[in-house]
């Protein structure tokens, strides 16, 4: 049993996490058995006769990154057993899912099993289309199903309502990962035993940025991921982190979510998905630097870019009346990139934001809600008006119908009106603790870090400071978008308290008043920064609170 600070057993405690020597003693050998997963036999018996047949295989993934890593993932393993593997990722112009143009490219390749990853579960269509031209479909998917599944030869999904395996929050990675472990339990390939966790770095990110829950199997495939991630083995993961001045050594599940995960996902939103798999799956160190240094520039831009496009809406919307939900559009703006721009504006006028554009001859866009309202409920009242539409509680994507740009204003300020009360539905902040600056130290944090990974249904702790006196100020970052707080207490010790994109912080206002000398009451989490290979410990402000301010 590990020797924990007793901070760190008294959260556990709280979180009513009984088995403290199992949720800090991962055994990577105690997780499900992949055949416990429905149609996991099928699948692997069909995938077995392909290559014994020597079928030409193609692995069909989404372009986010989780598909993505699913893709570089399945790239590996038949690497690894010495096997061709085609790669598909759809351009977004595509769509996400199967398409019939893409299926029928693959037929005149001579393609005759497609296996798909984090996509498929609701492509009924395309897979009787497949089926048509004789190419044989396994799903693997983690998206939730409809009522009838799609006529495929197997369908490993673990939200399947015939479905027992125990675990239901595996990423689309982490079901690829779940075919491998059975495909190499069950094949005679000439692969050293365990030589499949080398893998677990790409579910590990997927896991991080597809922001699934890190509780159960997931706590253990991460946690395990992260130990791959830090051996430097992958060069396209090794060198972004250096380009982002990151030691890969030290690598943290924060560090997939804000550094490697959105430059992947800038590659099929600036340009193609596949730049995103090459970069996780090439041995080239020379041809690793050219794509990381290319996918760093390209998350740059479509930052500007997002950026650009909130400050346009700002400029129509202010001096107007502001409508419950705002809708606006251009044809210029890339759909792609409107999700980030739209919860730009979210933030700035606290109401869901619906942002469109063109991509050919479609008409595509996202919506992010404040929190008043279901964003997927709020598209279903008006559903009439899109071609197709889906997504979560809090953001959601759509294409429309011809002609209907016009009307979709109106029709969502209805909608908005019949499906909500308007009220926002705040969750009050979960504090774990009250600390005094001269506990931060580095006991605690290596006992805090024992509860990691942190994510989804195991979130940071956040501790209270009261009373702590502002000592300085310093804004930094190539837009001063973040804010540094230097803060003491009584007994001398000071430490350093940021807050990254301060504009966006619920708390934005309090931090603009800070001043030197004044008394605030700071809730935050506890974290280490390797940032420029310099190790300290320092607070992640999750919120402040002005209590005298100094005269």
């Amino acid at each position: 049993m590990h020797n924990l600070h007793p901070v760190a057993k008294s959260i556990l405690e709280a979180r009513s996490i009984e088995d403290v020597e199992g949720f800090i003693n991962l055994e990577y050998d105690k997780r499900p058995d992949p055949f416990l997963l429905t149609d996991m036999d099928v699948a692997v018996s069909r995938i077995l006769q392909a290559i014994h047949s020597n079928e030409k295989i193609c692995a069909w993934t989404d372009y986010d990154c989780d598909g993505i890593p699913a893709g570089a993932l399945l790239s590996d393993f038949f690497e690894m057993i010495h096997y061709p593997l085609r790669s598909y990722i759809p351009e977004r112009s595509e769509g996400y899912a199967l398409n019939e143009q893409g299926i029928q490219k693959l037929k005149d390749e001579g393609v005759s099993l497609i296996i798909t990853a984090d996509a498929g579960i609701t492509s009924n269509k395309e897979v009787a289309f497949a089926q048509s031209l004789g190419i044989d479909v396994i799903v693997t998917d983690h998206h939730l199903p409809s009522e009838t599944l799609p006529p495929a030869v197997a369908i490993i999904n673990p939200h399947r309502a015939d479905d027992t395996y125990p675990f239901k929050d595996l990423c689309g990675t982490g079901v690829a990962f779940k075919l491998v472990e059975a495909l190499l339990s069950k094949g005679s390939f000439d692969v050293v035993a365990g030589n499949e966790k080398w893998l677990l770095d790409l579910v590990a990110l997927a896991t991080v940025a597809d922001m699934v829950s890190l509780t159960g199997e997931n706590r253990t495939l991460v946690s395990y991921g992260l130990l791959v991630a830090r051996k430097g083995r992958r060069k396209g993961m090794r060198v972004l982190l250096e380009k982002m001045r990151v030691p890969y050594r030290t690598i943290t599940e924060d560090d997939f979510a804000f550094s490697i995960a959105p430059k992947i996902n800038a590659s099929s939103r600036m340009e193609s998905p596949l730049l995103g798999l090459e970069l996780l799956t090439t041995t080239s160190t020379e041809r690793a630097n050219e794509l990381a240094k290319h996918l760093v520039n390209l998350n740059n831009a479509r930052k500007l870019e997002g950026a650009r496009v909130s400050k346009e809406v700002k400029k129509r919307l202010d001096g107007s009346q502001l409508s419950r939900v705002i809708v606006m559009g251009r044809s210029s703006w890339n759909p792609a990139l409107l999700g980030i721009a739209a919860t730009g504006i979210v933030e700035m006028y606290e109401r869901p934001v619906c942002l469109w554009g063109k991509d050919g001859s479609l008409i595509k866009g996202s919506c992010r809600s404040d929190g008043t309202v279901n964003i997927v409920s709020l598209m279903k009242e008006a559903e009439d008006l899109f071609e197709d539409f889906g997504g979560h509680e809090l953001s959601g994507g759509f294409s429309l119908k011809e002609g209907a740009i016009h009307q979709l204003p109106e029709a969502l300020e209805k909608a908005y009106a019949s499906v909500t009360s308007g009220e926002k539905k705040d969750e009050p902040m979960q504090i774990d603790g009250t600390l005094t600056l001269s506990e931060v130290g580095k006991s605690l944090y290596t006992s805090l870090r024992h509860l990691a990974p942190f994510g989804v249904e195991n979130p940071k702790p956040i501790f209270q400071f009261s009373n702590v006196r502002v000592e300085r100020v310093l804004y930094f970052g190539k837009h001063k978008e973040h804010t540094r707080v230097t803060i003491s207490d009584d007994t001398g010790r000071a430490i350093d308290a940021i807050v990254f994109f301060s504009d966006r912080s619920s708390f934005k206002n309090e931090l603009a008043l800070l001043s030197k000398g004044d008394r605030v009451s700071v809730c935050a989490c506890v974290e280490e920064s390797s940032f420029g290979n310099k190790t300290e410990l320092r607070l992640r402000i999750e919120n402040i609170e002005i209590k005298t301010t100094v005269q």
